[in-house]
């Protein structure tokens, strides 16, 4: 296998770029490769790849991202986080950037946490409840009916389990029965993802705050983040409280 430059060694392991640049390589390695992109709900064909963004950090990254899969042909699945303390879903800013990605083509769902409510396993009636009342507000957000659900930081009784009435991405026929790969902590299942050799099919999750323009380490993605974040609410609280026109 020929070395890719984009993966360096440190430390006696691989380490993946995370960058725009990587990513987009990334894309057109698995187009390459024949994959076509699938979206969730019916089971994964050979020669398809689920692709999928859990949008844990940056709305704004979110959109840079779905902008560079339009770019190349490539539909992926953004799962937008209503109990995030990083973004408000129905700030303006917000709706404008989810509504940019779908006109993008893209599909929104929802990364529901289960850690905002339960400490253990509530039952299947009420947690199909509570995450029906999340996808009625992102319903009124995108205008378009929400049918997959990602858990967030999935506890291990989420895992390999249906549910009526949604599509979980962690169902045992798109997280065990197929290839599974995602880039927690800037961390890949496998590194490089696919370095053992391509599936027939398979599911890829990518979390669009760990990549930028420059490769960095999951604590700076995390901190830079955070600034971001107080720096959009200092200049919301100066606009909304503190300019004399709006206070009055």
């Amino acid at each position: 296998m020929t070395e890719d430059p984009s993966n360096q060694i440190k430390g006696g392991q691989t380490q993946y770029e995370f960058t725009y640049s990587r990513y987009r390589q990334f894309l057109r390695e698995l187009m390459e490769k024949g994959f076509e992109f699938s979206t969730y709900g019916d089971d994964v064909e050979d020669g398809e790849i689920l692709l999928r963004h859990d949008v844990d950090l940056s709305l704004e990254k979110a959109v840079t991202m779905a902008e560079i899969e339009a770019s190349e042909g490539v539909q992926s699945t953004y799962f937008i986080l209503l109990t995030s303390q990083l973004y408000n879903v129905l700030h303006t800013k917000s709706r404008e950037r989810i509504s940019h990605i779908q006109s993008l083509g893209h599909n929104i769902g929802l990364h529901f946490s289960t850690h905002q409510y339960y400490d253990r396993d509530p039952g299947e009636e009420q947690l199909v409840e509570q995450i029906k009342d999340e996808r009625r507000v992102l319903n009124i957000v995108t205008g378009s009916p929400i049918k997959a659900v990602s858990f967030h930081i999935p506890p291990e009784w989420i895992l390999r389990r249906s549910f009526d009435g949604f599509v979980s991405t962690y169902e045992e026929r798109f997280f065990s029965d197929i290839p599974y790969r995602g880039d927690s902590n800037q961390r890949w299942r496998e590194d490089p993802p696919f370095e053992s050799g391509y599936p027939e099919k398979g599911q890829v999750l990518v979390h669009p705050g760990l990549w930028g323009e420059d490769d960095r380490q999951f604590e700076e993605c995390i901190h830079e983040t955070v600034d971001d974040m107080i720096e959009s609410v200092d200049q919301f609280v100066s606009r909304q409280y503190l300019d004399d026109e709006l206070s009055d």
